[in-house]
């Protein structure tokens, strides 16, 4: 992970806001929201412990859509899906680094074109001591 101004951080927290989606069919089936978590933290190099766990919001019409979340070895990954709006949240979180462009190259393989609303890429923890490299090729030695 790279240093800052403040010392090492532990990891990077991508989060999208994804709007006119080609596909919106795709985000009202859970079953490939679900498959697009699990193809997602493969391509970055990541490994699931548990999930994904997907489950519906059956809130007001505009609103309606899934949510999934796989919890990782290294953190997690989270979508939240608006069909009806053809848009979504998404967010991964990692100890381990990765290039944000496989992320957004798989939300296309998935869910066509579309316009990315907002986007952040944050480094997180500043005050974990020592580098993710070096915390994570312990931890794993532990596994």
């Amino acid at each position: 992970m790279p240093e800052t101004e403040f010392g090492s951080v532990y990891g990077s927290h991508v989060m999208l806001r994804v709007r006119q989606v080609a596909w919106p069919d795709q985000l009202d089936d859970p079953q490939t929201v679900g498959h697009f978590l699990r193809e997602l933290v493969t391509r970055i190099g990541m490994r699931i412990l548990d999930g994904p766990l997907t489950a519906s919001e059956q809130g007001d019409q505009a609103h309606y859509g899934y949510s999934s979340v796989v919890i990782l070895q290294e953190s997690h990954a989270a979508i939240h899906t608006y069909p009806r709006l053809g848009q979504f949240f998404l967010d991964v979180f990692s100890c381990r680094p990765f290039d944000t462009r496989v992320v957004i190259g798989t939300c296309e393989d998935f869910f066509g074109a579309f316009e990315i609303a907002e986007q952040a890429k944050l480094d997180r923890g500043l005050h974990w001591p020592g580098p993710a490299t070096e915390r994570l090729t312990e931890w794993t030695a532990t596994r």
